[in-house]
């Protein structure tokens, strides 16, 4: 367990903001964690700059227990919510108690063989090497670097439910041949070694098992009593994620639902249903990862994704730009070297990208139109194409004090949406189970 490092700056995560006596009592409150007397709906201001009325913005605070009341409300007005309005953040006492809980629990992260992303199998070794050996997606690595997690990876088994991740292919021109493809990589990491066999790990000495896809089968896990088993669908969107939204796996007891709403209201999610990013990663976790690489250096510059790079008509005429490249240290070395990441490409994409982002340290800018999550944009940051993000990067190298408020408001959102809620609600979901 690793998290005594953060109770020593216990508030660097939490969010800042402007007037504390409208903040000071107000917490998370979505798992019942503690509660609070102020009111459910408060201006909070100043907060942001506004470049075209030369003024500081308003947004407000709402409170999470209402989420359930926006459910019937018109999308646009929800998507409206998610750049204006933001929620209370977790109060230091809470926190504590949160890392309280933690400390101790033994968690294990499953990947199934068939999955091509995350990290490779190998003996155990310090997480950093792990992460940093990651084949593309880097993944949830803060159950690694924060919770301390042992990393498995796992052999195809015969059971039904752990072929679902075929089902990403069924739209192929030919399916066998994709099915194939996995096959053979399966075969490939039988040759490398460190694949392990579902039966022979001992679950029973963890207090919570979260899989990448169904990796480990039902039957496996009921006869286990201790863990509580939890999963993500690896393919946001997929026929897995939108089956698990209405009902678990059989046998497992959470899904992790790839997404980070600041407000959880269309769809609402059940009780089996945990807002929990698949970039589960804490800034604390990336900075390490930056001091692995020995890439502490001066901030300058624009890394755009890969479809915003393919989409600028003259290259050329963004000489401080750089696309996403390379492999895990290259990219880890790139995010944590920019000032700025940008996205505009009108093809809509999840928006895991904005989290590693943000927690690299980056000031995020976006088109939100094409972000299913939206949610660490604010309006000053929007961008609908890269000639938009130009001036108004150039606005915040301008006003070094207003880039910096930006930078801290988004990076704070970013640490409560892609890390500390999540660990929160996990939490709360697991006392449930265990007092059952």
């Amino acid at each position: 367990m690793t998290l005594n490092r953060w109770l020593p700056g216990i508030n660097r995560g939490i969010l800042r903001y402007p007037h504390p006596r409208i903040w000071r009592k107000n917490c998370f409150t979505s798992a019942g964690l503690i509660q609070s007397r102020t009111p459910l709906f408060t201006w909070a201001q100043p907060f942001t700059f506004d470049p075209v009325r030369n003024r500081i913005q308003t947004l407000f605070c709402l409170r999470q227990r209402l989420e359930s009341f926006f459910a019937p409300m018109p999308r646009p007005l929800l998507q409206w919510l998610e750049l204006h309005a933001v929620p209370p953040p977790l109060q230091e006492p809470v926190w504590r108690e949160v890392l309280s809980f933690w400390q101790g629990k033994r968690v294990a992260v499953v990947r199934q063989a068939a999955y091509r992303g995350a990290y490779p199998a190998g003996p155990r070794q310090p997480w950093e090497k792990t992460v940093l050996s990651a084949f593309t997606h880097l993944g949830p690595f803060s159950f690694l670097a924060d919770l301390g997690a042992d990393y498995f990876v796992v052999r195809q088994t015969p059971d039904p439910e752990t072929f679902r991740w075929r089902d990403k292919f069924l739209n192929d021109p030919d399916p066998a041949i994709s099915f194939q493809g996995v096959e053979l990589w399966q075969r490939e990491q039988e040759e490398t070694g460190g694949l392990l066999n579902c039966g022979d790990i001992p679950w029973e000495t963890y207090d919570l098992v979260v899989t990448l896809d169904v990796a480990v089968p039902t039957r496996i896990i009921r006869m286990t009593r201790k863990p509580v088993w939890a999963y993500y669908s690896v393919e946001a969107g997929g026929a897995l994620q939108k089956d698990s939204l209405r009902c678990p796996v059989p046998g497992y007891h959470l899904f992790l639902n790839h997404c980070f709403r600041r407000y959880r209201s269309r769809p609402l999610n059940r009780p089996h249903v945990v807002e929990f990013p698949f970039s589960f990663q804490s800034a604390s976790a990336w900075s390490q990862l930056a001091r692995e690489l020995g890439r502490e250096v001066p901030r300058k510059g624009v890394v755009a994704d890969k479809p915003t790079w393919a989409s600028l008509s003259n290259p050329h005429a963004f000489s401080e730009w750089r696309p996403c490249a390379g492999d895990a240290p290259e990219y880890v070395g790139l995010m944590s070297s920019r000032k700025y990441a940008v996205r505009t490409d009108p093809l809509p994409r999840w928006g895991n990208w904005s989290i590693e982002a943000v927690q690299a340290g980056c000031l995020f800018l976006g088109n939100p139109d094409s972000l299913a999550m939206r949610s660490l944009l604010f309006p000053e940051l929007v961008a609908k194409d890269a000639e938009t993000a130009r001036p108004l990067m150039k606005l915040f190298n301008d006003n070094p004090d207003l880039f910096d408020s930006l930078r801290e408001k988004q990076a704070d959102l970013a640490e409560y949406l892609a890390f500390r809620r999540p660990l929160a609600d996990l939490r709360a979901k697991m006392r449930q189970l265990l007092e059952r």
